[in-house]
């Protein structure tokens, strides 16, 4: 199903109008939550469902947390249980989030 004609600014990168909801899940939801307005937000919520677009969320929070800090530190108020604890560290934002495959090495 093709998204809703508002959502186009958000998805200026690509070729809106083979952005599918479902195939693209993941990429719609997620730009959604770092950008949408509340209206967007909203139509999120009805469209996927509270546990759809908390799915996406944990994956990408405990993964290799692709959204922005302030949107993960944002959603994580209503998604997460236990945050992670934030590391000390001055260079732990810039640490690898992506884990090499054995075979790669």
């Amino acid at each position: 199903m093709k998204l809703p004609d508002c959502f186009a600014s958000l998805f200026q990168n690509y070729d809106f109008d083979i952005i599918d909801d479902e195939r693209h899940r993941s990429l719609v939801i997620k730009t959604v939550l770092a950008q949408g307005t509340w209206e967007q937000i909203l139509w999120l919520f009805r469209h996927y469902g509270r546990e759809k677009v908390r799915e996406v969320f944990v994956e990408d929070y405990y993964g290799l947390q692709t959204l922005p800090e302030s949107t993960r530190k944002l959603w994580e108020l209503l998604f997460i249980d236990e945050p992670l604890p934030d590391d000390p560290h001055p260079l732990a934002k810039w640490r690898c989030r992506r884990l090499v495959p054995p075979a790669a090495r």
